[in-house]
């Protein structure tokens, strides 16, 4: 997790609600449905698509107070532009597996992925040889058997006995979280701010996997260790030792159980869990299900490559790093439940769920050694509803959900009391060829606990955590099968926000936000 130490929690609210519409519109377009897969290919076949997505989020407000006394109001709150162009291929057959892509984006700070430019990504790129009972892969590819690790490498496997398979694999390990080739292995920043060799982490670890009928699972160890001299680095930060373990287990029509475990155990983060699941799903009748599930995740991250990332050396005061960044490594648990009822032949279904979540305190010291920030231990519940008609009015698929987000115990300043409602409408015409869906959504927050009464601008939680947001958004998503191998989408949303805060300088309005995003999607495949 990456922390500004100089960090307020000014608008709070308004960033939780600028974030859940932009997340809204991101999700929209990263996991807009594609042409389903098919089966794994034969050495005699061939699988290839083409996918191209384009991607447009435009923020505007209204003028701005001045900053200072007699000064020009800012002409816009939130000049925020986002803009990505995508093409990605996939290819499979014959042995060889490609998944690339190439993005261009705008180069602007709140860019995700590289700060701007180009995008340069291969996902998988190898070739298989051999056949179902023993194979080696060579090249770019994700180890599934110990928790998906992506390795530059080889990959060795070998049916032991018909339901079990053991892999052998090592290769370079690539920095996780990167996007691009120019980050895949980035330069190491030497303590005088010139630069260094290229960081690339050396990974190895050997997987078992099983796959029955009713039960597939995986167990697998690995180790990452990174050769290179890093500047101020410890022993514990150039290597990293875990364990994995995965699995679904179906108990005929009335129960489903999965589990998933990622436990470090010697290195960067010593023993630690880094992410746990488990969960189950009942079937007591053909038309109730119920589900629990618990979760645990931490940061997954090299700390070394992080850290190297982030320290940006002044090379005028050798050994002074001249930035306000922090790495921290912090944990979220949470627990769910969920019910849902199908009536009326499966036409009409009722859904219900509810959740605990937990964060533990976060303390962050301060540049100047003077002390720390400390951000205190959250928890909050969250509950929602969804009723959801298959059949409605000349055959319209309507849906209302809504959830709520309360926070639990003492009501710590940066704990946050929200309320979301959503109604959509979709319908297939032209044989099922196409769909449109209309939605709404609108949302309420704010903060519970800040009082704008504080002394000191460490108080970040108390000067500035008293926050209203009322938030709005509107749209439509459509998808058009043009033929066998060509699928369309295209998707607009507008959205609007306001926001009111109490501070030092006492009650503050501030300007109307005014959203705008789109996304459309042309895929081709060949199969």
């Amino acid at each position: 997790m990456q922390v500004n130490r100089r960090f307020t929690a000014s608008g709070a609210a308004s960033v939780t609600a600028a974030a859940l519409l932009l997340a809204a519109s991101a999700a929209r377009a990263e996991d807009a449905p594609s042409v389903e897969k098919s089966a794994e290919a034969t050495p005699s076949s061939l699988d290839l698509r083409l996918t191209l997505s384009s991607f447009l989020y435009r923020e505007v407000g209204e003028d701005a107070p001045a900053l200072v006394d007699q000064g020009a109001p800012l002409e816009s709150a939130s000049p925020v532009k986002r803009y990505f162009g995508d093409l990605r291929v996939e290819l499979g057959g014959g042995g060889v597996t490609l998944d690339a892509r190439v993005r261009q984006t705008t180069s602007q700070r709140f860019q995700s992925g590289a700060s701007g430019g180009g995008e340069y990504e291969i996902r998988a790129l190898s070739y298989r040889l051999g056949g179902p009972a023993r194979s080696l892969a060579i090249g770019r590819q994700y180890v599934d058997g110990v928790a998906g690790s992506k390795i530059d490498g080889l990959a060795f496997r070998q049916r032991l006995v018909k339901p079990v398979t053991a892999t052998l694999f090592a290769g370079a390990f690539p920095v996780l979280g990167s996007r691009s080739l120019e980050t895949d292995y980035p330069t190491i920043r030497m303590e005088d701010g010139s630069d260094g060799a290229r960081l690339v982490p050396l990974a190895g670890g050997l997987g078992f996997g099983i796959e029955t009928a009713s039960y597939h699972g995986d167990l697998g160890v690995a180790a990452v260790y990174i050769p290179q001299t890093v500047p101020m680095a410890t022993t514990q930060e150039a290597s990293r030792v875990f364990t994995s373990a995965s699995g679904y287990l179906r108990a005929g029509t009335v129960a489903e159980v999965y589990h998933f475990l990622l436990l470090d155990i010697a290195g960067q983060n010593r023993t630690s869990l880094t992410n746990g699941s488990l969960g189950v799903t009942l079937h007591p009748t053909p038309v109730l299900q119920v589900g629990a599930s618990v979760n645990h995740v931490s940061t997954d991250a090299l700390q070394i490559a992080t850290r190297n990332l982030l320290e940006d050396p002044d090379p005028t005061a050798i050994g002074i790093v001249q930035n306000n960044i922090a790495v921290i490594r912090v944990s979220q648990d949470a627990a769910r439940a969920t019910a849902s009822l199908a009536l009326a032949h499966q036409r009409f279904e009722i859904s219900a769920a509810g959740g605990v979540h937990r964060r533990p305190e976060v303390s962050v010291r301060l540049s100047d050694g003077s002390g720390a920030v400390a951000f205190p231990e959250a928890r909050n519940i969250d509950a929602s509803f969804a009723i959801l008609d298959r059949r409605s009015i000349g055959g319209t698929r309507l849906s209302l959900m809504g959830s709520l987000t309360q926070p639990l115990g003492d009501t710590a300043p940066n704990a946050a009391r929200g309320t979301t409602l959503r109604a959509a409408g979709s319908k297939a015409f032209a044989r099922e060829r196409g769909q449109l869906e209309i939605d709404l959504m609108i949302g309420r927050f704010r903060t519970l606990g800040g009082s704008g009464d504080c002394t000191t601008s460490l108080e970040v939680l108390t000067c500035y955590g008293l926050t209203r947001t009322q938030l709005a958004q509107v749209g439509a998503l459509a998808s058009w099968r043009v033929s066998r191998e060509w699928l369309v989408l295209a998707d607009a949303h507008v959205g609007y926000r306001d926001s009111t805060s109490s501070t030092l300088a006492g009650q503050i309005v501030w300007p109307h936000l005014y959203t705008v995003s789109g996304f459309v999607r042309a895929q081709w495949r060949f199969h």
